[in-house]
């Protein structure tokens, strides 16, 4: 099986993160900035847990700070795929230390996950997923992803450089 989740363990009762729109420069940053400072939130505050599994591995050595951007900053494009119906993809965790590749294969009325190691670890066989059920644990991960930004720093969450990457 393969899981990718956000979990809110807890709201910090410090104060929420507060960056201004002056702390980024319109002509030369871009979404990236803004997701590098909402992970650095969310691994600072340890208030949220990112969780992979799958392939053998019952939790993955993922963290918000590195790996949690990698992977966020494909999650728009997945899910345009997959609402015009498109279940060929590939999410890539090229992070140093997890280095993995998950591909994505429309296979009959399932999607058939493969999972590729450039590490010394080595994942199990390829599994199917039924198309609904994949496009429901995209859809959980981006919008927990989305409502806990606009939780723990919510001017990072509304900035105007996401306006873009939100929409793939």
């Amino acid at each position: 099986m393969f899981n990718i989740q956000l979990i809110l363990k807890s709201v910090p009762s410090i104060n929420r993160v507060s960056i201004t729109d002056s702390s980024f420069e319109m002509e030369l940053d871009g979404p990236l900035a803004i997701l590098i400072d909402i992970c650095e939130v969310f691994e600072i505050s340890e208030s949220i847990l990112f969780l992979v599994s799958g392939f053998g591995q019952e939790q993955w050595s993922v963290d918000c700070r590195t790996d949690l951007l990698t992977v966020i900053e494909q999650i728009p494009f997945i899910l345009k795929k997959i609402s015009k119906k498109d279940f060929s993809f590939q999410l890539d965790f090229y992070e140093q230390g997890i280095e993995r590749l998950l591909i994505f294969e429309e296979e009959n009325n399932q999607v058939r996950v493969s999972c590729v190691s450039y590490t010394n670890w080595t994942p199990d066989e390829a599994i199917c997923i039924e198309k609904d059920e994949l496009l429901m644990m995209f859809e959980h991960f981006y919008d927990h992803f989305l409502e806990y930004s606009q939780i723990l720093c919510p001017n990072l969450a509304d900035h105007i450089l996401l306006n873009d990457w939100k929409k793939g």
